[in-house]
């Protein structure tokens, strides 16, 4: 795969990349992409994924879980 922009191959990370990343079983890996929870490609009978897309991701999925959680008043 290239980008548009420089011209380099993207690299992509296996499940089992993904699950060690995340710290979670890769089968979770796996049923997340199924699910359409996480970017990933099917390649034939595997997950790929894209390092930069998992950051996007992650970066969206804290932001949104952070801001709907709610810490208790203090006073």
């Amino acid at each position: 795969m290239y980008t548009t922009k420089s011209q380099q191959k993207v690299p992509f990370l296996s499940t089992a990349a993904v699950a060690r990343w995340l710290g979670i079983s890769p089968r979770t890996v796996c049923f997340w992409a199924e699910c359409g929870e996480i970017p990933a490609l099917k390649v034939g009978r595997q997950w790929r994924f894209r390092e930069e897309e998992l950051q996007t991701w992650l970066n969206t999925t804290k932001t949104r879980l952070l801001g709907e959680r709610r810490l208790p008043n203090s006073a």
